[in-house]
């Protein structure tokens, strides 16, 4: 047996091996059960609720401070894309409905 047919047997079972893993149990492995689209909405949710932390704590009031980090920490708990977008629309908007409200 020549050294090709050698690396060209493990190759095949390093093949059989990996076929044989169940799909969804690697990529939940891999990503920790989020989609792209969601770890992209958690960057955008994150940043947004940086600045919301960050003027929140030096110019405007505690509750702006408060959706700040819940924006920054939720995706950590939450991995449905619809679920992140929703509650992450409501934190970023409930800054603005409660300096209106407290007019």
């Amino acid at each position: 047996m020549t050294d090709v047919e050698k690396l060209l047997g493990g190759i095949n079972d390093v093949d059989k091996l990996l076929q044989s893993l169940p799909k969804n149990d690697v990529a939940a492995s891999l990503l920790s059960g989020f989609s792209m689209e969601g770890i992209v909405a958690s960057i955008v949710f994150g940043i947004i609720g940086m600045v919301y932390a960050r003027n929140g704590k030096k110019h405007g009031p505690l509750s702006t401070m408060f959706c700040g980090f819940v924006l920054m920490f939720f995706p950590y708990f939450v991995t449905d894309v619809t679920y992140i977008v929703a509650i992450g629309i409501f934190f970023t908007v409930l800054p603005f409905i409660l300096k209106r409200w407290q007019r």
